[in-house]
């Protein structure tokens, strides 16, 4: 599926980009969304704690998010991808300006069904040096017991070794769970000569209401 953000239609709703927005976001808005359909993500962007990891998040994860990443993902609606960072790129350049960008990888069945990774379609506009460092076994975390999660470390491997010399990492993701993938990673990135940070389209409420650190941007 492929739409043409460029019409002044919303990517989501297909009404035009101006419905819901004030006279001052009339002036100053550039989206891709809807002053409506913007106005249900809830962003936060703050970091938190996660398992002893410090996971950057710029929104929450609501029913909103899910089902639009659902429309990403199973529907195969990749134009949609742009919609979550838009606006936010300059920033997220800015403060990890040096930093290598690694995705947490798909499982392989999934990225060839789809014909595109996810995340990558979600991180494009970040004008970051990008690696695809990762590779992940065909196995469906959703359907593991939480203790089985955390043998998920098995399932993803690290194909390029090199990575680790880069002194800045910034491993990402779409939505943050239970935290095991991001946890597996950040074990084969980490080393004590470099530096691993997190950043993750959204968080699942449980998290976000264990800790709360200051804002990044």
């Amino acid at each position: 599926m492929c739409r043409n953000s460029n019409t002044g239609e919303c990517l989501v709703c297909f009404k035009p980009i101006i419905e819901g927005l004030d006279l001052l976001e009339l002036i100053f808005k550039n989206d891709v969304l809807c002053g409506h359909c913007r106005k249900k993500l809830i962003k936060i962007n703050r970091k938190f704690d996660v398992e002893g990891l410090n996971v950057h998040t710029i929104y929450q994860y609501n029913d909103t998010l899910e089902k639009w990443m659902y429309q990403i993902k199973e529907s195969k609606d990749e134009t949609l991808g742009k919609c979550f960072l838009y606006g936010l790129s300059r920033k997220i350049e800015k403060a990890y300006r040096g930093y290598i960008l690694v995705m947490v990888p798909s499982s392989i069945e999934k990225t060839q069904e789809r014909g595109f990774h996810a995340v990558s379609k979600m991180f494009k506009s970040v004008k970051l040096e990008k690696r695809n460092c990762f590779r992940k076994d065909n196995i469906k975390q959703s359907k593991l017991k939480r203790t089985e999660r955390q043998h998920i470390l098995d399932s993803i491997h690290l194909i390029d070794s090199s990575i680790k010399d880069n002194q800045k990492i910034l491993l990402v993701d779409d939505v943050c769970t239970t935290g095991s993938s991001l946890k597996a990673c950040y074990q084969l990135l980490k080393t004590d000569k470099n530096k691993v940070d997190i950043l993750v389209i959204a968080m699942n409420d449980a998290w976000i209401k264990k800790s709360s650190m200051k804002k990044v941007f």
